[in-house]
C-alpha cells in the first residue's frame, strides 16, 4: 500500500502499524498508511500518538526521555 499525506490527524483505527524501534519495553511504530504519523507505547501506560511535520522528532524525544540516548537511533 502506498503511503499518503493527511491534512489533519487521521483516526488511529484507520491505519496499521509497523514497529520501527523497541528497547526496554518502549516501542515506536510508524503508520503503514500515512506519512508523519507515529505511535509510542510503554508498559503500564496508554499509547501516545504523534502526527505532523515534527512527529518524528517528537516521538524520538519522548523515547529518549524514557530509555536514554540509545533511542536516537530510531530513524537512522
Amino acid at each position: 500500500m502506498e503511503k499518503k499525506f493527511a491534512s489533519k490527524k487521521p483516526s488511529v483505527n484507520s491505519t496499521g502499524w509497523n514497529r520501527v524501534y523497541h528497547d526496554e519495553g518502549v516501542s515506536v511504530y510508524s503508520s503503514d498508511t500515512y506519512f508523519d504519523f507515529y505511535k509510542l507505547s510503554t508498559p503500564g501506560s496508554r499509547a501516545k500518538y504523534f502526527f505532523g511535520e515534527t512527529a518524528w522528532m517528537d516521538v524520538q524525544r519522548q523515547a529518549v526521555d524514557i530509555v536514554g540516548m540509545r533511542a536516537y537511533q530510531i530513524f537512522d
